[in-house]
């Protein structure tokens, strides 16, 4: 493997970066990014475990900047350019927006009011008071008021595990944690959603309409949601990171191409293409009377104000539909991690002491990729980074705030560096208590037991779509000490359940452990947690207590293990 701290060595010298003939008619504006570039986004990239990156600057309309660190692959010499592909994971929800909102042009018996189930009409709430009320725009602007967790259709190893039909039956099923219109709650279900209205409407997959509708017309021939690399493309290849900061290379997975989730999350794209990209919603948002015909015409209503960001909101923090909305001197990176790592109110002030700006922004993340874009309307401005980790914090929020104060100049900028080094120190952290806390338990309740003997608990518990299952069983290496927990009975996705109290068992990983299971962090201990119900000696369900999805036990006839045991799962084999 390369030497990752090789990785970050200067690519050039100013003016000839990496390759690139820059364009920097203002020398000290050029000096400030090239600063920024080795003082603050190579050690971030480091303390982070991101193993490449690439950065573009659109200043008045025009590239100005562009650099690349690291290398495309841990494994690998070739480092990045302008034009390496990456994973941009949520930076795909601007995209849906307007293809969607392009589409209903067409039918004018729809609109993004339209109740959803009117035109999906397999789509049935659980929740009754949604039916005939939650609408495409309630979706896109992540105000329906559902419960957005994503725990039944990805765990480890970067696989979709629900087949793309069932859909709606699981998000019918999806629980309502806040009143409909009233709360911002991210909910990638929703652009799931809107990608199968758009296929219901056009009769198309939706990476075939979205690229005959908005990627070919824009010009964007580095940018597709169905990606299909060969070895010696230019592509960044995903990595996880491991706890000491190393960057780990993983094989090249698809997570979203072909599933619901393609909609959310699912683009492929450069910095070269995410630049034109930038230019374009500036241009049409600074334009609006003169892009009725274009491919963008709705991008004013797109980066409307839909729905404060916290509520009440005492400050200037809206979502659209794929952009968040405010204004600077203000705190953004609000859809990303690392807002898990520090309240609002310790969360650096982008601007500080700077006249006040209009922003809209996004973060991304997918399978082995972080990203950011920043959008300033009033300079025609755009900051895009892109990222080819799961890093230990929200490296590529971090980087774009510190290129952007970097560009504006801003007269207290805040440290980055340290803000990526904290953020690190507090997930690791957080993660590496968890099994502790567990053992702490297990350690001062020796006599806490379980109810049943541990066979008992054995079995298949179906959700209430009965479409996703879990099965218990005897851990083959541990019998009658530990449980073993296979989600949807799949040997890849199998792990240790472990006695803690009661009947609370619990399932925890370090955070290398997790790493290499190809599983997004978690920081929380209660999502790890597993608590069984029992009636008459016999387990009846069990609950993930972190996110109260609760679980009942299959009594079709299965044995012990659930082998014989059925749920509704369509093509799903």
């Amino acid at each position: 493997m390369v030497n990752f701290l090789g990785l970050l060595g200067l690519q050039g010298l100013p003016g000839i970066i990496g390759g690139w003939p820059w364009q920097h008619h203002d020398e000290k504006l050029f000096n400030r990014l090239y600063r920024t570039t080795l003082l603050s986004a190579r050690p971030i990239c480091q303390i982070s475990a991101v193993a490449g990156m690439s950065i573009g600057v659109l200043h008045r309309g025009e590239v100005i900047y562009r650099d690349n660190a690291g290398f495309r692959s841990a494994h690998s010499p070739l480092p990045p350019d302008s034009k390496t592909v990456y994973g941009i994971g949520s930076l795909t929800k601007a995209f849906t927006a307007v293809v969607l909102s392009n589409l209903l042009d067409d039918h004018a018996n729809i609109t993004l009011d339209t109740p959803v189930d009117r035109i999906l009409t397999d789509y049935a709430p659980v929740d009754e008071q949604l039916r005939h009320q939650v609408s495409l725009g309630d979706f896109l602007s992540h105000r329906s008021g559902l419960f957005g967790d994503m725990s039944f259709a990805m765990q480890g190893q970067f696989e979709c595990l629900l087949p793309k039909n069932q859909l709606l039956p699981t998000i019918s099923s999806l629980k309502t944690v806040a009143p409909i219109r009233r709360q911002w709650l991210y909910n990638n279900w929703g652009y799931a959603m809107a990608g199968a209205v758009i296929e219901k409407l056009t009769g198309k997959s939706f990476g075939t309409y979205m690229s005959e509708s908005v990627l070919e017309p824009l010009g964007l021939q580095h940018t597709t949601s169905q990606p299909d690399f060969r070895p010696y493309d230019n592509v960044a290849r995903p990595h996880m990171s491991l706890c000491n900061a190393t960057p780990l290379p993983v094989n090249q997975t698809y997570f979203f191409k072909d599933t619901f989730f393609e909609p959310a999350g699912g683009l492929y794209s450069n910095v070269d293409d995410m630049l034109k990209w930038a230019k374009a919603v500036l241009h049409a948002e600074a334009n609006p009377s003169s892009s009725s015909e274009s491919v963008l015409r709705h991008i004013p209503s797109i980066i409307s104000n839909q729905i404060p960001l916290d509520e009440p909101s005492h400050e200037f923090r809206f979502y659209g539909m794929g952009w968040a909305r405010t204004q600077l001197p203000g705190v953004v990176g609000l859809l990303g991690d690392n807002i898990d790592f520090f309240p609002v109110s310790e969360l650096p002030i982008l601007g500080a002491g700077a006249p006040p700006m209009v922003t809209y922004y996004h973060q991304g993340s997918a399978p082995g990729y972080y990203s950011s874009l920043f959008l300033f309307p009033e300079s025609e401005t755009a900051v895009v980074v892109l990222t080819n980790s799961v890093p230990l914090n929200d490296a590529a929020d971090w980087l774009a705030q510190a290129y952007i104060a970097a560009l504006f100049d801003f007269p207290s900028p805040a440290d980055y560096v340290s803000l990526a080094s904290e953020s690190r120190r507090k997930k690791v952290a957080a993660i590496e208590r968890i099994r502790p806390a567990f053992d702490e338990i297990r350690r001062t309740h020796p006599d806490d037991q379980p109810r049943l003997p541990l066979v008992s608990y054995s079995g298949r518990y179906v959700n209430d779509a009965g479409n996703f299952f879990i099965d218990i069983g005897p851990h083959p290496e541990k019998p009658g000490k530990a449980l073993l927990l296979r989600f949807l009975g799949r040997e890849n996705q199998a792990y240790e359940l472990r006695h803690v109290r009661g009947e609370v068992f619990e399932w925890s990983l370090a955070c290398d452990e997790s790493a290499r299971q190809l599983r997004f962090p978690v920081i929380e201990a209660e999502y790890y947690e597993v608590r069984f119900e029992s009636d008459g000696g016999r387990p009846k369900s069990l609950t993930w207590a972190g996110i109260g999805i609760r679980m009942l036990r299959n009594e079709g006839g299965g044995g012990e293990d659930g082998s014989k045991d059925q749920v509704r799962m369509g093509d799903a084999r």
